[in-house]
């Protein structure tokens, strides 16, 4: 295991201790009025209270790996931005934080730092020029601010330097506590330990406290019955994409129950050998391990390239934007019809 991977899984034993004091970017005591120096300080801060979960992603770490060229091409399949936008994700991102509010089906929000042309997006949404999406860029106005949308996928320029994306209601909730000055960090000390890890490519803390995980995931994925929170930490070194991380439950004999439960996978996985094998990609998982420490079950996982490559191809497809071009104002009427959250 090289040593990136050794020191992922060193801070995944630890991460529970990691605290950091909650920063606030406006006092709404003392102002309202929130300055574009403010909305870049703290990109979690601009993501609405009580997610379930929120991740960071690493974006040029995610491009210089050797599935850079695909998930670009996922990326670039996805992307509400014509051409004359002047936006290339691989120069301008620099990191993506995606807050999670439901279990139940989408309801996120998103923030993205990097380097934007607010002139040149505002251009390029003319109602016409068709984005890879299949559709036009179009604009609409919420609390002073634009909101663009192509075929639903929408955002928002706050800065040059810091977009909002997500959907309607993530949207809508992150404008609404920019402009009422109600932007101020509100996650727990062990999530910051989590996203602050450095040198992780992907990092994940979900707190399901409030909200258990959905039961078809706990039918698939058994180990995630009562569990309470999940963090892990994420690298794309050989052989593939390795993930350390721990998961948190009520008493040690639960975390003891689901750690048994984590080392089946392999097993159940490997069932389906010869249909994976039809897919070339063989065994996909290179090494699991899972341990009970306490009311905790710590993990690490490998796996092959090949196969992650294979599940890149498949979101790909997936992403693939239709041939037909989606008039203007089917674009914008979900945004615009939609009630106020």
């Amino acid at each position: 295991m090289k040593l990136a991977t050794r020191s992922l899984l060193a801070v995944s034993l630890v991460l529970g201790g990691c605290a950091k004091k909650d920063d606030v970017v406006v006092e709404t005591s003392d102002r309202v009025h929130v300055t574009d120096a403010d909305i870049d300080k703290d990109p979690v801060a601009l993501l609405p209270g009580g997610a379930v979960g929120i991740t960071r992603v690493d974006v040029p770490q995610v491009f210089r790996s050797q599935f850079g060229p695909r998930l670009l091409s996922a990326v670039n399949a996805r992307i509400p931005l014509p051409p004359s936008a002047g936006f290339d994700p691989q120069r301008d991102l620099s990191a993506l934080y995606v807050g999670v509010y439901s279990m139940e089906g989408a309801n996120s929000a998103g923030v993205a730092v990097g380097t934007f042309n607010p002139s040149a997006i505002d251009a390029a949404a003319d109602g016409t020029t068709i984005t890879p999406l299949g559709a036009p860029l179009v604009k609409t106005n919420y609390t002073g601010r634009t909101i663009y949308v192509s075929r639903n996928v929408g955002f928002a320029v706050l800065t040059a330097n810091t977009v909002v994306f997500g959907d309607e209601t993530g949207i809508r909730r992150v404008l609404d506590r920019v402009s009422e000055g109600r932007a101020k960090h509100e996650v727990p000390a062990w999530i910051d330990g989590v996203l602050t890890t450095p040198n992780a490519a992907l990092a994940l803390a979900f707190d399901f406290t409030g909200q258990a995980p959905v039961e078809s995931l706990v039918k698939t994925l058994p180990f995630l019955s009562g569990v309470k929170t999940a963090r892990a930490l994420g690298n794309f070194e050989a052989p593939g994409m390795n993930f350390v991380g721990s998961l948190t439950y009520p008493d040690a004999q639960t975390a003891q129950t689901a750690a048994a439960s984590i080392l089946n996978i392999n097993q159940m996985v490997s069932s389906y050998g010869f249909l994976m094998s039809l897919a070339g990609i063989g065994n996909p998982i290179q090494k699991l391990d899972a341990t009970a420490v306490g009311s905790d079950a710590q993990f690490a996982l490998s796996l092959q390239a090949n196969a992650v490559q294979w599940a890149l191809g498949q979101l790909i497809d997936r992403l693939s934007a239709p041939q037909t071009a989606v008039p203007a104002q089917s674009s914008t009427q979900s945004l615009q019809s939609g009630s106020h959250p």
